[in-house]
């Protein structure tokens, strides 16, 4: 039953550690080493990363690699993937192909596909042996020294994890500090979601079942089965109500949800106690608990927050995102915009205003107000510290340059 397949869950503990003064990434590994609460080799990985990997083989390559290197600070994961579909998690690296050593890192950008690329000549002067990789992603899964952790601690100036693979290839001789990289084989999934496009790229991977057993009917949730498996990749939970309803393909639809006649959905999910109208098309659409829809909309390329209500024959396209409680008046068009349910107050000195178009009582328009190019961040979060307005939703099948 499903208390078997997910006997694994109840082995594991889990010890929660807070501290009020991390404020980023680097904190929170700094504080690690305070407490001298890991002694050992470690996984390390984000909340937000979704995997069914087997770590296991990546760790012994780790303490391998160690034995032989005892400045080896740290193995990081990737994998290899799609060349024509950017999330921002991908990667332009150069390692040793003798030792897998890593000698170069660069994040690719996201919108826009590179003409060229520039390495430090020192890269093929000091190695005779260099491989580079241009098609892997950066799921955010590494395999720490104890080192790791007080590098941390002695270069404050690392934040993020970036920082800390930038620091290490600059001043290798200087920390007498390593990094080796490990690959996931083909079989295996693993994908960081910290935007819309990686939402929406790892859903269709969940509901094509390529992250099994991470799949929706396994009934994972509380132990017990959400949802009715069907052809075409249709999840539908028994409690909810579809009536003459076209369901296409890589549809999931929540318990207590109802779906009016004549709706047409494909590549679509439907949160929990949702309301869709009659006549409606819904299309790459992502629609969090408690989404109204009334009868004659269209929706592609979109998410939809908690409770927000979307008013008859309207049409919200083109990579929007509406936001929990946003009530979308009659007959409305949307594209590429954010929809903010309140008018957003700047909350520190530091902050950007942030400029906002009524469009009706609780829908305001959040403009793309930024300080910089997000894409010239090397942090980890690629969402801009000053920007309010997030990655929007693409076509995945698009060419890249028109996403």
């Amino acid at each position: 039953g499903i208390a078997t397949d997910a006997a694994w869950s109840f082995k594991m503990t889990v010890h929660v550690i807070g501290d009020e003064g991390c404020r980023c990434f680097g904190d929170a590994m700094r504080d690690l080493d305070n407490k001298a609460l890991i002694r050992g080799n470690f996984i390390l990985l984000g909340a937000d990363t979704v995997t069914n990997a087997d770590l296991r083989p990546v760790l012994e390559q780790h303490k391998r690699q160690a034995k032989f290197d005892k400045g080896t600070a740290a193995t990081l994961v990737f994998k290899e993937c799609a060349n024509n579909v950017r999330t921002g998690n991908e990667l332009l690296i150069a390692v040793d192909r003798r030792n897998d050593r890593l000698h170069y890192h660069q994040r690719l950008r996201m919108h826009h596909k590179e003409s060229r690329y520039q390495i430090p000549l020192d890269v093929f002067l000091g190695n005779s042996c260099v491989a580079l990789h241009h098609n892997l992603l950066d799921p955010q899964i590494a395999i720490g020294s104890p080192s790791m952790l007080s590098l941390f601690n002695d270069n404050f100036d690392f934040q993020t994890r970036d920082d800390f693979v930038r620091g290490l290839l600059i001043n290798e001789e200087l920390l007498d500090s390593r990094i080796y990289v490990a690959m996931l084989p083909a079989a295996q999934y693993a994908h960081k979601v910290n935007n819309w496009p990686a939402y929406q790229l790892v859903s269709r991977d969940i509901i094509n079942r390529w992250a099994y057993p991470f799949v929706p009917d396994i009934g994972l949730y509380k132990l017990q089965q959400q949802y009715v498996f069907h052809k075409d990749n249709i999840y539908k939970s028994p409690e909810a109500h579809v009536s003459k309803v076209a369901l296409l393909q890589n549809v999931v639809i929540q318990a207590g949800s109802h779906v009016d006649s004549g709706t047409v959905i494909s590549d679509s999910v439907i949160g929990a106690n949702c309301r869709i109208g009659k006549n409606c098309r819904l299309t790459n659409a992502y629609l969090m608990a408690g989404v109204t829809v009334m009868d004659n909309c269209k929706l592609e390329h979109c998410v939809v927050g908690d409770g927000a209500i979307i008013n008859v024959e309207c049409d919200v396209s083109a990579g929007c995102v509406l936001g929990a409680k946003s009530v979308l008046p009659a007959k409305t068009t949307l594209a590429k915009t954010l929809i903010t349910s309140t008018p957003s107050r700047r909350r520190s000195e530091d902050e950007v205003a942030v400029e906002l178009k009524s469009i009706g009582p609780n829908a305001y328009i959040v403009s793309d107000l930024t300080t910089g190019d997000p894409e010239d961040s090397d942090g980890e979060d690629l969402l801009p510290q000053q920007a309010l307005c997030i990655p929007k939703m693409g076509d995945l099948l698009a060419p890249l340059d028109e996403i």
